[in-house]
């Protein structure tokens, strides 16, 4: 700790007038800080608290959701799959539902690679898109390639 100096201001007889101390003054000012650092310290771990709940709420939905997904569903899903880019011979499907599923990703890749006519697949947990290199002659269309494989 260190020793704070007061002032002293004397009058015009050479006595003390009044005392003048730095941590009078600054202490409405460290008062005020204070309390501000407190409420705002408590709104922040408030709201950090609620986006806590949100997120376990959401978590725990897609628990409940997800678990009676399985390679069967993904196979049918992918007549739905929202295609990202289609030139012959390359195709780019995005399927949310595989996202965070990496087990379920490896499995799509292997039954997707297993059709007659793919060359290479690719499968993304974190993205959820399937890359698909296929023969264009064996396969004309899109269309054609995704019977194939749901066949």
């Amino acid at each position: 700790m260190t020793a704070v100096e007061e002032t002293v201001v004397m009058d015009s007889s050479g006595s003390a007038a009044a005392t003048f101390s730095p941590l009078d003054a600054t202490k409405p000012l460290v008062d005020a800080t204070h309390t501000v650092y407190e409420k705002v310290a408590g709104s922040v771990e408030w709201y950090f608290e609620h986006w806590v709940d949100l997120f376990e709420e959401i978590k725990a939905e897609q628990a409940v959701r997800l678990p009676g997904l399985d390679l069967a569903n993904v196979m049918v899903a992918l007549g739905d799959a929202a295609v990202a880019s289609d030139i012959p011979g390359r195709a780019r499907l995005r399927l949310p539902v595989l996202r965070k599923r990496s087990d379920l990703c490896a499995q799509v890749a292997e039954a997707v690679k297993a059709t007659p006519g793919v060359d290479a697949v690719h499968v993304s947990a974190i993205t959820g898109s399937i890359l698909v290199f296929y023969d264009g002659e064996e396969h004309r269309s899109l269309d054609a390639l995704l019977h194939a494989i749901g066949a």
